[in-house]
């Protein structure tokens, strides 16, 4: 019969083999082993090791280690039909609050041929540009970034109807400045325009979901709804263009 000290025993030995295979699967899944893990993991290492995680937490941990795989298929499996471009997959491994809506940093630098003012997408649709670099990591500035130099010329798929520049006001994505009686409706999904050499044509940013007259009822502004979920970025791809 196992007495209450080998018992002990056995579950210390249980808990360390846990936390190495959990560790061990989300470095694997983290590209560089360091996102996000201080997130799952930022109480599991003051555990006393007679603690036995219950259920609940094995099944929670178990369903965030499967989105987050699950996040980077589709990652990995994004096509917006650049054939000019190459993707470089990166993870976001820094995320300040009070900079929440304007930067993330991700893993990949100018040792990976990242550079300033590359377009960065996760596989939903366009999330900010690189806007600084060092050899090991880039901080990527965010679409959502209310900075008056952060527009983006867009259009709407399909149509060349609408070469307007998206902006940020009071924390929502609008375009205004759009004629009164243009074709611009509500559910139609607005693209970059590749005017500019910011952004390669056709990347997705989102879905018009409002259509209201502007203060001086002069032209119409249209709310957009972002494609990406900007709020739970984990990975992302940086457009790298392919050399001539």
């Amino acid at each position: 019969m196992i007495n209450v000290k080998s018992r002990k025993k056995i579950k210390k030995k249980n808990l360390l083999i846990v936390i190495v295979i959990v560790l061990t699967v989300l470095s694997y899944l983290t590209v560089n082993n360091h996102i996000y893990i201080e997130k799952y993991f930022r109480d599991l290492f003051f555990f006393s090791f007679d603690y036995i995680p219950s259920k609940n937490f094995t099944v929670t941990l178990k369903d965030e280690v499967e989105k987050e795989n699950e996040s980077m298929k589709k990652l990995l499996n994004i096509d917006f039909s650049l054939t000019d471009y190459d993707y470089v997959y990166a993870a976001v491994i820094e995320r300040k609050n009070d900079f929440f809506l304007d930067e993330i940093t991700i893993n990949k630098g100018e040792k990976d041929g990242i550079r300033e003012g590359m377009a960065v997408v996760d596989y939903n649709g366009l999330v900010g540009t690189i806007e600084k670099t060092t050899f090991y990591t880039s901080v990527v500035k965010l679409i959502t970034n209310s900075s008056k130099y952060n527009n983006i010329s867009v259009k709407v798929v399909g149509e060349e109807i609408l070469n307007k520049i998206l902006t940020v006001s009071n924390n929502k994505m609008i375009i205004e400045g759009i004629d009164k009686d243009s074709k611009v409706k509500v559910g139609d999904k607005i693209v970059t325009s590749g005017l500019t050499t910011k952004f390669p044509s056709g990347i997705i940013i989102g879905t018009i979901i409002e259509i209201e007259k502007d203060y001086y009822d002069t032209s119409n502004v249209a709310t957009v709804f972002l494609a990406s979920d900007i709020d739970n970025l984990r990975f992302v791809a940086v457009l790298k263009r392919n050399a001539p």
